[in-house]
Order: C-alpha cells, then structure tokens, then sequence
C-alpha cells in the first residue's frame, strides 16, 4: 500500500512537472492561424510603402509586354483600407471555400459515423505485428495516387484521416500532414494533371496534358525521394518522441491520455457496415481522379462536380448506417465546422494577393527577379525560372495567379535563351506546386495544419530540409531534361 502510494504521488509530480514544461514551451508557439493571416496582412501593406510601384505595358489580349516595365505612381495601401479589401479576398476564394466546405462537410460527416476509427483500430490491432509503418506507407501511396490525378484546396480534408491514424500510433501531428496534405500537394505539384495542367491552360500554345511521359518520371523520382524522407522522420519518432519537430510536447500527453482511456472500450470488431463506409471513404477521390483524368470531368462540369461525388457518398454513407435525415444534418454541419479556421484563412491568403495588386508593386517584384535571368544558358535558366517561381509563390500563393503574370513575362526571355514552353511550364509548376507547401501566405497550408493541431514553425522546420533535397532533384531533372531537348514529347 505504502509502494503504491509513493508510486502515485511520484506520478503526480511527474504530471505537474510535465504540465508545467509544457505551459512554459507553448509560450514559443506562433499565434493563432488567423491571427498570423492579418499579420500577413499588415505586412503586405508595408511592402506597398517600401516597394516602388511599376507596371508593364499589355497587349490587346490583355498579356504583359516584356521590356516595356516603367515606374508608376506609388499607390500605398493603407491598414484600414486593407481590412475592407477582405471582401475582394473573400469574392475571389468563393469558389475554393464552397468547395472546402461542402467537402468538409461531406468527409468530416462520414468521419462522424466512426468507422474509420474502428477500422483504423482493428488494422492496427491486426497489424501490431509488421509495426506502424506499413500503414503510414500505404496511406502515403494512396494520398499520392489521388494527388496525380487531382489537387486543390479542398483535397486538405483529408488530413482529418492522417490525424486518425496518427493518433492511434502516437505520432505527432507533424506526421498527420507528412502522410496526407505532403502526398497531396507534391504529386499535384510535379504530375501531369497538376499545375503544369493549370499552365498550359492558361497558355493554350502548349497542348493540354501534353509530356505526360516525361511529367510521369519527374513524379516517380520525387514520389520516391520523399517518401524515404517520411519514412525516415516516421522511425526517428517512432524511436523516441523527443525526435518530434514540434515545438511542445503538449500533443504527446493528450495522446497519451485519449489512448489509456480509449484502449478500456476499445472495439476491435468492423460490422459490413462499417468495411462500405470505409470503401466509401476511399474510393470516392479514386472515382474523381480517374473521372478527371480519363473522362474530363472538371472540364465539362466544372469544379462542382467535386461537391456531386462526395455528396453522393456522404448520402450513401449515412443509409448504410440507418441514420435518421436529422442525423444526416447534424453530422455534415459537425463535418464543417473545422472548415471554418480554413476557410477563413483561404480568404485572408487572398486578400494578401489583393493589397499586392492594389499597390502595384507585383511587376516591380517580377521585373526584379526575372532580369536576373539575362545570359544564362539553357539549363541553368530553367533552374533558376524554378528558384524565381518558388520565390514569386510566396507572394502569389496561387497556381493560376503564378502562372497567368509569370508565363507572359517569362516566356519571351526563355524562349530568347533557349528554353522551349514545356521546360518554362514545368520550372514554373515546380516552384509555384512544391513551394506551397512550406508558405505561410496560403490558406490550404495554414488550414492543414490548423486541422492537424501543429504549428506552422514546426512544419517549416521538418519540411526545410526535405525543401532543400526538392530544389536539387527538381533542379537536377529541369537541367537534364533541357539538355537532352525534351518538348513534351514523351
């Protein structure tokens, strides 16, 4: 009795000092989400102060003219006037927040009816044996299957099943996003439906999903690179948790505690039920990735077509489980609700872009970087339109926006230096995809890691050095690829 009192009170101590530690190390963590939007914001408006404001001369199609850039009249925008140009920031995001919350609603509802939890526990019971990770591998592949084919805000949901599976091996949530928004963004980022897709949209002399060959490879050997590195910070955390790259430790108890108290009621047993919701759960983004990689679903229909697919299943979900309509109600609003952080997030992202604009200063920012490109050769000038993109992304953290200002701009000067179209749109893909995923000026990245519950320092610091093994494989690829005259071809 005596052993076991010593024992509980040296355990209490343990807890105190444990919770003491981590009141004093969440005072390092960033601010709120939303908070660090308006920072941004703020910001945004000092550039337009500093910046000297300039502009290029267009043609009657409405494309920049390269070497006509000449300074312009300064147009700061001030504090004030930024706060009212959210609702611009909001009209131009009304597309990706629909979408975002429809979805959300959608997936988090099936979420609700809890089985994928159950399934998730009974393939870790099941599978205890061959360790956890087979089953980050496996979720890993299938983010990155879906991510080949399809890509957009609205794809974050689907941290909501790392977050899942990560509780239940008590990873930290650094490993929710490195399995699911990574997988996501990088293969949209480097495939051939992905950004380059959104490039030569915007730039029709390029043929629609033309180098599909050459994209497919560049895929396979970033696919391969960052998938050690995951499986690589998976065991190191694996080993010890103190291999975390979060800032605090508070994920850890909390995971902890839910994961005592889970394993008492635990229930293994998956009823037929449960194995269709889960199958629904899974192929519902396979059916749109092959539908818009094979029957141009987006093109013909539009992005709704994304609400239509998921809506259907969250329907089926819920008649499969005997669920009541207001049931049905309940779980796609309790679904949305942590879309809400990300949607306003989304909105604020945009209105960065939209002070930017309103002060003039992007073709400053653009002539500054893209002059620097005067005399290279070929294949350095394709790397260094990736460095420039990636550098670019960070102000205009959007595909079409990226693409839209840089391919008018660049293509004269490429071409110029001996840069054929395909290498420009791929340069640019890589720099405008893969840098999304460590900017601060994107909603869908803020709202990951909202939905994850880490912190963007601590996402930067675990994607830095894997960012930096990007920047050689993708430059080493973008040189080989100019040097052997690839066109898109193959």
């Amino acid at each position: 009795m005596s052993e076991y009192n010593t024992t509980s009170y040296q355990n209490t101590i343990n807890q105190t000092a444990n919770q003491n530690s981590v009141k004093t190390k969440r005072k390092l963590e960033l601010p709120h989400v939303l908070l660090m939007m308006l920072i941004m914001m703020m910001f945004a408006c000092f550039l337009t102060y500093v910046i000297p404001a300039g502009a290029f001369n267009t043609a009657k199609d409405g494309s920049m003219i390269q070497g006509t850039y000449h300074a312009i009249e300064q147009h700061p925008v001030n504090p004030l006037y930024a706060i009212t140009l959210i609702l611009n920031g909001g009209i131009q995001s009304a597309q990706t927040v629909t979408l975002l919350l429809f979805i959300g609603g959608s997936m988090g509802g099936i979420l609700q009816l809890n089985s994928v939890t159950k399934m998730t526990n009974f393939m870790i019971y099941r599978f205890e044996h061959a360790g956890a990770l087979p089953l980050i591998i496996g979720l890993f592949s299938l983010m990155a299957f879906i991510g080949f084919f399809v890509g957009g805000d609205q794809m974050i949901v689907f941290v909501t099943l790392g977050v899942i599976l990560v509780k239940r091996l008590k990873l930290d949530p650094i490993m929710a996003l490195a399995i699911t928004f990574l997988p996501l963004y990088m293969a949209f980022s480097v495939s051939p439906s992905g950004m380059a897709k959104i490039g030569q949209i915007v730039y029709p002399d390029v043929a629609l999903y033309s180098g599909y060959g050459g994209r497919a490879i560049m895929y396979v050997v970033f696919l391969i690179v960052t998938l050690l590195y995951v499986v690589w910070y998976a065991r190191r955390v694996i080993k010890s948790p103190d291999n975390s790259m979060m800032t605090t430790k508070y994920w850890q108890q909390q995971s902890n505690h839910s994961s005592n108290e889970a394993m008492e009621v635990e229930d293994r047993k998956v009823s037929w039920r449960d194995i269709i919701v889960v199958g629904l759960v899974v192929v519902t983004p396979i059916i749109l990735a092959l539908g818009n990689g094979l029957l141009n679903w987006t093109e013909r229909y539009g992005n709704g077509v994304f609400i239509t697919v998921f809506g259907l299943s969250f329907v089926l979900a819920y008649i499969v489980k005997e669920k009541r309509p207001s049931e049905m109600v309940d779980g796609f609003l309790e679904g949305a609700k942590p879309m809400l952080v990300v949607a306003f997030a989304i909105i604020m992202a945009n209105t960065i872009s939209v002070i930017l604009e309103k002060g003039q200063i992007l073709s400053t920012i653009v002539h500054g970087l893209t002059t620097q490109l005067e005399g290279a050769s070929s294949g350095v000038v394709s790397v260094l339109v990736f460095f420039v993109a990636t550098i670019f992304n960070f102000l205009v953290p959007s595909g079409s926006g990226l693409m839209s200002v840089m391919v008018p701009i660049l293509q004269p000067v490429t071409t110029a230096l001996g840069v054929n179209d395909q290498i420009l749109l791929t340069s640019l893909s890589f720099g405008g995809g893969l840098g999304n995923l460590i900017t601060p000026t994107l909603g869908a990245t803020i709202g990951a890691i909202a939905i994850a519950k880490a912190n963007f320092g601590s996402w930067f610091k675990f994607m830095a050095p894997l960012f930096v093994i990007w920047i050689i494989v993708g430059g080493a690829l973008l040189y080989v690829f100019t040097a052997i005259g690839w066109s898109g071809g193959v």
